[in-house]
């Protein structure tokens, strides 16, 4: 949303309007979330459920580019991009990487060759969301131009002593913020905490889920004294906190991408991350964070992370400075040259902003 927001101050966009089928979805709710107000004091244009008379006028409009996101998740998306094919529009979709978690990727290519190859042809541009996507969507057509993309957050104020009082001491304090189930994997971190029998680092767990008492009662069971569960929250009230810590770890069996993962970096946090998350790709050097595959270099990287917690608290501001390449005034940018560009377009976390 937020470089949606932006894309209307480029002087390339002559305007920009949101067609969206709800404001926001039951489980992003219960989350602590609320999209409600995004757009405010902004010039793009939303519509909310419109009848399809309303999108075939948009439709109709010279040089509009129609983008699609979500189109097998919602019947109305669907819907939207099968109406575009009536018009004479440049086409592309915005999407994240197969839900391998489910289904194994081999069954993905058959459902998108049964399915959705019909719409190859009609589709020119692909912003793909992780290295997973771009691969995968690489694959299907190769005048299809892929672009990598990544997911955006609003940069909220995380100035860099802000909840830093405790920074003196020794320990490292690490968070994670999400959904307590199986895909989330905290399991994974608790493993390693306990095989780690490291005192100087607590693990505080924010949200909740089916597998919290599991977790608990794990945590109870092995003496585990230095993880918290704090329980789902305000994700207002998680901004506030975030500042607070040294590190996010994101341990998911898997993350169309993880954008806890953006936040963290934003607020200037060390970001120690599964490599089955899109948003891994953001790590692209030893400041930002570390990557891990299985749960001994999990525990590695937690090592290294203890050993090293004062240069970690010294790299806040570099992190803060970074994530400069992944605000939405970047994105935006990057998204239109992309559209217009020949060649291809230099993701921005790649170039990398703040270096």
């Amino acid at each position: 949303m937020p470089y949606i927001k932006e894309l209307c101050r480029d002087k390339r966009v002559e305007n920009v309007c949101l067609v969206v089928p709800r404001v926001d979805y039951r489980q992003r709710v219960s989350m602590g979330w609320d999209s409600s107000h995004l757009l405010d004091g902004t010039r793009v244009k939303l519509l909310l459920q419109p009848s399809d008379d309303n999108v075939k006028r948009l439709l109709m409009a010279k040089d509009t580019y129609a983008l699609f996101s979500g189109i097998r998740a919602d019947k109305d998306v669907f819907r939207w991009l099968k109406l575009s094919l009536n018009f004479d529009v440049k086409r592309g979709i915005i999407t994240e990487a197969p839900y391998i978690y489910r289904f194994p990727l081999f069954i993905h290519y058959m459902r998108f060759f049964l399915r959705d190859y019909i719409f190859v042809r009609k589709i020119q541009y692909v912003y793909a969301i992780g290295s997973l996507a771009v691969d995968y969507y690489c694959y299907w057509n190769e005048k299809w131009k892929v672009i990598p993309f990544a997911y955006c957050t609003d940069a909220k104020d995380c100035e860099s002593q802000k909840g830093c009082e405790g920074f003196l001491e020794r320990k490292l304090r690490l968070l994670f913020v999400g959904s307590i189930d199986k895909r989330k994997n905290v399991l994974l971190m608790l493993k390693a905490l306990v095989s780690l029998h490291e005192e100087n680092l607590e693990f505080h767990i924010i949200g909740d889920g089916p597998e919290r008492k599991c977790l608990e009662a794990y945590v109870q069971k092995k003496h585990v004294d230095s993880v918290v569960f704090h329980g789902r929250m305000d994700m207002e009230k998680v901004h506030a906190m975030m500042p607070g810590f040294d590190a996010l770890v994101l341990p998911s069996r898997y993350d169309g991408w993880g954008a806890v993962v953006n936040e963290a970096l934003q607020c200037g946090l060390y970001v120690i991350c599964s490599d089955k998350c899109g948003a891994k790709d953001l790590l692209v050097n030893e400041r930002l964070g570390r990557v891990f595959h299985s749960r001994k270099s999990l525990e590695a990287c937690l090592s290294e992370a203890v050993n090293n917690v004062s240069s970690i608290r010294k790299g806040r501001d570099y992190r803060r400075s970074w994530a400069e390449c992944i605000s939405g005034r970047t994105l935006a940018k990057y998204f239109v040259d992309s559209l217009q560009s020949v060649g291809d377009a230099v993701p921005p976390w790649i170039v990398g902003v703040g270096d």
